[in-house]
């Protein structure tokens, strides 16, 4: 899987050209927000990211670095998503260029790695190591959502289907090979998720809950953003995430409690900011609906 370090497509997906990123950037640095936890100094670098709106769970985030008591510069700019709490075993790391910035993989309970891309890596990175456990908030941005068009899904070859196939036989030692039907299985109410096309990219089927709307953008250019929460991995212990889906991603589907959809999208996930260190500008962060 190829690590695809732009965010023109997330940007898109929130209805935002490219021609308007500088304007984003602008507009963050002059009107947004830091916290300490989202601030860190070494002996090379100064790093610090900066978000706007405030109180939204989702917003536009700036990245700024130099060398310490410095010059700040643009290095990053990216959507910053809130999301639901996870602890999840760390498996690997992916720098982008200069260390700022970079994607994360770790193991969901029960589950094979994902990755995420982490926007605030340069205070992240440092203090993970395969095996930790960490509390990451995780979130996704749709490229693409749609009612589920298949309750039933046909499997014709795989470890599943050898399974399928030894079963029938012992059942029925009058018929051939040939004579093996396909594995019908059922999705409805199930989650499925695959990777898609780059690393933190998903395919995914999933019955959506908590369902919410907001508006996002500077009031001359808003665009609907509906909210709404998955979970997957352990039926036992279920990994879940905020999803974010504009309505120029959702077409004319509008997103409903209990709706079973298709959807393609972008994930992200940071670690829990220190306690002590997250007086200042802040967010709610709503829980996961368990029922």
């Amino acid at each position: 899987m190829e690590h695809l370090q732009s965010m023109g497509d997330k940007w898109f997906a929130l209805g935002v050209k490219p021609d308007d990123i500088p304007g984003v950037i602008a507009t963050t640095l002059e009107f947004g927000g830091t916290r300490p936890a989202w601030s860190v100094t070494d002996e090379e670098h100064e790093r610090m990211l900066m978000a706007w709106p405030k109180d939204t769970l989702l917003r536009s985030s700036v990245i700024v670095a130099g060398k310490p008591e410095g010059q700040l510069a643009a290095v990053a700019v990216a959507p910053f998503m809130e999301g639901f709490a996870n602890d999840l075993k760390v498996h690997e790391m992916y720098s982008w260029k200069d260390g700022h910035a970079g994607e994360i993989a770790a193991y969901p309970d029960g589950f094979p790695p994902l990755w995420f891309y982490d926007p605030l890596y340069f205070r992240d990175a440092p203090e993970l190591e395969e095996g930790k456990i960490a509390t990451f908030y995780l979130s996704g941005l749709c490229f693409g959502i749609r009612r589920a068009l298949l309750d039933e899904l046909t499997i014709t070859e795989g470890p599943r289907y050898e399974q399928h196939a030894l079963q029938w036989m012992k059942e029925n030692p009058s018929k051939t090979r040939l004579d093996v039907p396909p594995l019908k299985v059922s999705l409805k109410g199930k989650t499925i998720i695959d990777f898609f096309q780059h690393c933190c990219e998903y395919q995914c089927r999933a019955v959506i809950f908590d369902v919410d709307s907001f508006m996002f953008g500077p009031e001359q250019a808003q665009e609907k953003i509906y909210r709404f929460g998955i979970g997957f991995g352990n039926p036992e212990k279920p990994t879940y995430a905020i999803m974010y889906a504009s309505e120029r991603v959702c077409g004319k589907y509008v997103p409903a409690e209990n709706d079973e959809v298709d959807m393609v999208f972008w994930m992200q996930g940071r670690i829990a900011d220190a306690e002590g260190k997250i007086e200042g500008e802040q967010a709610t962060i709503p829980e996961p609906n368990k029922d």
